[in-house]
């Protein structure tokens, strides 16, 4: 089960995010193993920068 949190990612994988104000649906966003993480429109940014919350990592289904 996940929770949401303010405590941003601090290794690489898949992730839930959602915008602080909760102003759009939560996504799923990969973050690299530098920290940075690719927004919907393209944009690349830092994690460190990034203002909502966080939930994860992801982990893969079992066989």
């Amino acid at each position: 089960m996940y929770q949401w949190t303010k405590d941003k990612p601090t290794g690489p994988g898949w992730y839930w995010f959602r915008g602080e104000a909760h102003e759009a649906d939560p996504y799923i966003i990969q973050v690299d193993k530098v920290g940075q993480f690719q927004w919907p429109d393209g944009e690349f940014q830092e994690v460190t920068l990034a203002k909502g919350e966080w939930a994860g990592p992801i982990e893969a289904p079992e066989e």
